[in-house]
């Protein structure tokens, strides 16, 4: 401390002063780079201006619509007298992790409806995008569409079905997607820890 007041104080800065600054200075900064050289935790460090990144959506044109001849029929446990059908050639998976196909539901009394819907395994959500009700209407794209939680205790449960025991491998993970459009094909579930065929209806 008293040398460094007399190198203060001195009105011209001597070489003895200016190398016993200097060297003070190397000395701090490996002092420093030892510490963190020592650090055990050996972790990225996490601070807490950084914000988490946001999901966005990508950008969905809806498909072309394909005959009524591509459609497969998948099994479901709806109990309302339904029959539900998915071209399997409209499965998309997005970058952003979104399942989309087009589907189609055929009522006890042969009326149609076809929509266009996506699904996140992550959330548990469905999005309806649009929807017709002949194969040579025009898509009608859905007013204020936004996501939606999948209710399985519905006596429709077609989208939980299509969720749970389709395009979702356990709780976050998404079924492969040669996978789900084989799988699709054939119409049944049969999975381990899955849902048996004679669970379901047709």
């Amino acid at each position: 401390m008293l040398r460094s007041l007399v190198c203060i104080n001195l009105t011209t800065v001597s070489s003895n002063c200016f190398f016993w600054f200097f060297s003070l200075l190397i000395t701090s900064n490996i002092s420093e780079a030892l510490a963190q050289a020592s650090d055990p935790r050996d972790v990225p460090r996490v601070y807490k201006y950084e914000t988490p990144e946001v999901w966005r959506e990508s950008v969905v044109d809806l498909p072309v619509l394909a005959a009524k001849s591509s459609f497969n029929a998948y099994q479901t446990r709806s109990q309302t007298g339904f029959k539900f059908y998915v071209d399997v050639s409209s499965i998309k998976f997005g970058r952003d992790g979104v399942v989309r196909m087009s589907l189609l539901a055929v009522s006890p009394k042969g009326s149609e409806n076809i929509t266009y819907e996506g699904f996140r395994c992550e959330t548990g959500e469905y999005k309806l995008y649009a929807s017709r009700w002949a194969f040579d209407a025009a898509w009608v794209p859905a007013k204020r569409a936004k996501w939606k939680t999948i209710n399985s205790k519905t006596p429709n449960s077609y989208r939980s079905d299509l969720l749970e025991h389709y395009i979702c491998y356990g709780a976050l993970n998404v079924l492969d997607e040669k996978d789900l459009k084989m799988l699709l094909k054939k119409g049944k579930m049969n999975k381990p820890g899955g849902l048996r065929g004679r669970e379901f209806s047709n």
